[in-house]
């Protein structure tokens, strides 16, 4: 009779074979498809990029009493949209959100950065995982725009937070959300202020005699990004802590809450010049940033 120990340890490794297959096999296939999926991805970082900067100039405006509105990435969506010819522009818009969806993925899957198994590194592309999954939903959102030029708003966070809270354990489950935005937030302003990101990118051309003004767009931009998500990750523990779902905020509505502040209009203002630099930071990715599928191209 076989012993129970030896046959575990085969079907261990007869799934760990199967398992390395598929992965070797998804590479070939990633490597012959790398130029066109570079391509997707640069113009993903465009298609990003429109949509953050537009989220900052509509919160500029708003902040000098130009119009303008506090609103997120689907808001955005649904503003260019209402423009003349909107859905034509919403189209590529879509595309270009799917391709940096794919792209996160792979980073997330493959590691083309070669990041490694360490803990640090594993919680960076579990990182790029949930930003496919957002980013995937959100160029799922421009194909219903495009196709139907009205989407009816979700639910929002305050009713997904409120259905968290419904579970048991509920409060530590959305405290532990707050606590991953707070660390995401914390090391994204560290990135921002070491100046770190700057070897995901190689400045060629005119761009190298300019480096410095690119640095600095660049570190507006992530750091905004930064404490951004470390205050939506305030609120998300604020809401956990007194079991109220009503305390949670989404991007447009840390907005409002910045110009409901003392000297709100000077930190709204700040706040979407900084998204604005985002976008614009979105844009030196697309045509500087480093990718490299499969093969390592370095951090």
């Amino acid at each position: 009779m076989a012993d129970p120990r030896e046959l575990t340890q085969d079907l261990r490794d007869a799934g760990q074979q199967a398992a390395g297959g598929v992965q070797a096999g998804v590479e070939r296939g990633v490597r012959r498809a790398a130029p066109g999926l570079e391509a997707l991805a640069r113009f993903g970082y465009v298609s990003k990029g429109v949509v953050y900067a537009t989220v900052g100039l509509l919160a500029l405006a708003l902040a000098f009493g130009r119009g303008g509105q506090a609103t997120d990435a689907q808001g955005a969506l649904r503003r260019l949209g209402d423009l003349p010819l909107g859905s034509a522009l919403i189209w590529p818009l879509a595309l270009g959100l799917f391709g940096y969806a794919l792209w996160q993925l792979l980073r997330a899957l493959l590691d083309p950065e070669g990041l490694g198994q360490e803990t640090k590194a594993l919680a960076k592309r579990a990182a790029y995982l949930l930003s496919a999954l957002i980013n995937f939903a959100l160029f799922w959102f421009a194909v219903r725009l495009a196709g139907e030029g009205r989407v009816r708003s979700g639910a929002g966070e305050a009713a997904a937070a409120r259905e968290v809270l419904s579970l048991p354990a509920g409060q530590l489950w959305l405290g532990l959300a707050g606590v991953l935005l707070l660390g995401a937030g914390a090391a994204q302003v560290i990135e921002a202020v070491r100046g770190t990101f700057m070897r995901r990118v190689v400045l060629r051309d005119a761009a190298g005699r300019h480096a410095g003004k690119i640095r600095r767009i660049g570190q507006l931009g992530l750091g905004a990004r930064g404490v951004t998500f470390a205050a939506l990750g305030a609120f998300l523990l604020t809401a956990a802590a007194a079991d109220e779902a009503r305390r949670v905020r989404d991007s447009s509505g840390l907005l409002t809450w910045l110009r409901d502040q003392p000297a709100g209009e000077w930190l709204l203002a700040l706040s979407a010049l900084g998204t604005f630099c985002y976008g614009l930071w979105c844009f030196v990715q697309a045509r500087y940033r480093r990718i490299g599928l499969v093969e390592p191209s370095g951090t």
